[in-house]
């Protein structure tokens, strides 16, 4: 494929976004990936669309999510938000975690 559409991209996360912009352009042709959006956009919302029109890195993609997002619960079920307990900053502190 050389075009991908993605209607009311504001309702994705920036990994799904990040995957579906990945599978135009395999091949020799020029090709796009356009994101469509219904305004008006919340915060959360311009700063993935923000994200994607900035990076393709998806290292750079997945640090921006997290800085959205938040890490959410170490040892819980929440995926999102600021985490109850904090150690280590997963974005500064990369030395002591690895």
């Amino acid at each position: 494929a050389s075009l991908m559409v993605v209607e009311h991209a504001e309702r994705f996360g920036l990994a799904q976004l990040h995957q579906l912009r990945g599978r135009v352009g395999r091949g020799a042709v020029a090709s796009a990936c356009v994101l469509l959006y219904t305004p008006p956009l919340s915060e959360t919302g311009k700063a993935r669309l923000r994200a994607m029109a900035e990076t393709t890195d998806g290292f750079e993609i997945a640090r921006r999510d997290l800085e959205i997002r938040g890490p959410g619960e170490f040892l819980g079920a929440r995926q999102s938000g600021d985490a109850l307990l904090r150690f280590a900053d997963l974005q500064h502190d990369d030395a002591l975690l690895a």
